[in-house]
């Protein structure tokens, strides 16, 4: 049991709100895009306008979550994890009632604002606790959570939709924001000691913001596992576009082909936790690699000699989801262990803006060189992983592709 615990009880407890507040962010879309044709009959509107339900939160997740990080350095985690999911909570009871779309829009932007602070001041908990491999595999099977039942939750709302209504969807939501901000404020404590957080000004967000880009080891290993997460989701995006439209893959049978993506990243996380456990971060770490590199490497042998096999691209992008899933989690935990732990909340805003922006940023490449096959999807990839091989040379030239012997480093 941790010292930071008075008892077992009170651990498992601190995780399980953890667990329930990021499957709430990360099913509050997943789980209402098949209502989109109900929706848009249902306000009578068009595609577009309904699209903008999903722009409008990402854009309150990126606007916030640069904030509420360096937030809570300054002023602790509970409060601001606790500020974040009331408005998260609002939103979610405002989408729930509402009867215009207009309002709807601005209430999916609430929820991306209240969602900044868990993805922020939520996983920076989990640092402030535990030490480098604990935190590795908490965060693995955070991940292989949370990756399960995103996969889930698109069936799951569809269920929904088709038997009580898309509306039913987001009480669902609201609901479960409810309950995480009630076990939040009841039953968890502070994770920062007041003697550890830093003053709030905007020079000081944008001196931490500063101090976080130079510190070459921290951009260093958070380049290579966005890179990683970002190529995964790339090709989730093309995935339909490829089987569907130019490999004419059946409908019926192509939601097994994208699952197995899902599957692989699930697979990858669960077993993270164990192998580190077992064989320790660093071996864990080159052999989640390995398999990424394999996957990208056979998908750019099957693109350069225009071998359109369903099955075998299928097996390239499932190494490589199962590689990165195994992988990334290490090479994120090794970047928080490079600064000071006064920077823990700003590091994690940072670094989950930086993965959104650099997720749709490569999706939104891969969408406009879409050729019809598979040829500049795996470019991208072959360039990602190329750039993540450079990194890492030079860190390992550097002596730190590792974690740091203690946690108490100064930039």
């Amino acid at each position: 049991m941790n010292s930071f615990f008075k008892s077992k009880y009170q651990e498992v407890l601190f995780l399980g709100i953890t667990l329930l507040a990021f499957i709430t962010f990360y099913i509050e879309t997943d789980i209402y895009t098949p209502s989109f044709p109900e929706m848009v009959t249902y306000f009578k509107t068009n595609e577009d306008a309904i699209q903008m339900l999903l722009s409008m939160n990402f854009l309150g997740l990126c606007i916030s979550s640069l904030f509420f990080g360096p937030a809570s350095d300054a002023y602790g985690r509970k409060s601001v994890l606790c500020t974040g999911l009331s408005i998260f909570m609002l939103g979610s009871i405002g989408c729930a009632l509402t009867d215009s779309l207009s309002l709807m829009i601005l209430y999916r932007f609430l929820q991306g604002v209240g969602c900044g602070a868990i993805v922020s001041s939520g996983l920076a908990t989990i640092f402030d606790v535990y030490p480098a491999e604990r935190s590795s595999r908490l965060v693995s099977i955070l991940n292989g959570a949370v990756s399960g039942v995103m996969a889930l939750a698109p069936m799951l709302g569809n269920w929904i939709s088709l038997h009580m209504g898309w509306r039913m969807n987001f009480y669902l939501i609201a609901v479960l924001a409810i309950i995480t901000v009630v076990c939040t404020a009841v039953f968890t404590k502070e994770t920062l000691p007041k003697e550890k957080r830093n003053k709030l000004n905007p020079s000081s967000i944008f001196k931490n913001y500063g101090l976080l880009l130079l510190n070459f080891p921290f951009m260093a290993h958070s380049v290579i596992w966005c890179l990683m997460f970002s190529v995964v989701i790339v090709f989730i995006s093309n995935l339909s576009l490829i089987f569907v439209d130019h490999l004419h893959v059946a409908k019926e049978v192509f939601g097994y082909y994208q699952a197995s993506i899902m599957a692989a990243f699930f697979v990858g996380s669960m077993g993270a936790a164990y192998l580190i456990k077992k064989i320790g971060m660093m071996t864990t770490k080159m052999i989640g690699s390995l398999f990424y590199l394999l996957g990208i490497f056979t998908l750019g042998v099957l693109s350069f000699f225009s071998i359109d096999s369903p099955q075998l691209l299928i097996t390239t992008m499932t190494l490589a989801s199962f590689g990165s899933a195994l992988s990334m989690t290490i090479y994120f935990t090794y970047s928080m262990f490079y600064i000071g732990e006064n920077l823990t909340g700003s590091a994690m805003s940072f670094t989950q803006s930086f993965r959104l922006l650099m997720t749709s940023g490569l999706v939104w490449i891969a969408a406009s060189l879409f050729d019809g096959s598979t040829k500049p999807m795996s470019l991208l990839a072959i360039l990602s992983t190329a750039s993540c091989l450079g990194l890492y040379v030079m860190l390992y030239i550097r002596n730190q592709h590792l974690a740091p012997a203690t946690r108490k480093l100064e930039i």
